[in-house]
């Protein structure tokens, strides 16, 4: 095997209310990856 380093640092964040913190959490300029399953972000939820 070849000698390498990696480094990903990766903020994760769960719970009820993150989705309203993370234009506190990204740069505007950065690009960012978001996961889902089901279709549960696309759904539109009344509060």
């Amino acid at each position: 095997m070849n000698n390498f380093e990696y480094f990903n640092p990766v903020k994760v964040v769960f719970g009820k209310g993150t989705i309203a913190k993370v234009a506190e959490l990204i740069d505007a300029k950065k690009k960012v990856m978001m996961t889902y399953g089901g279709g549960s972000i696309k759904k539109k939820r009344r509060l």
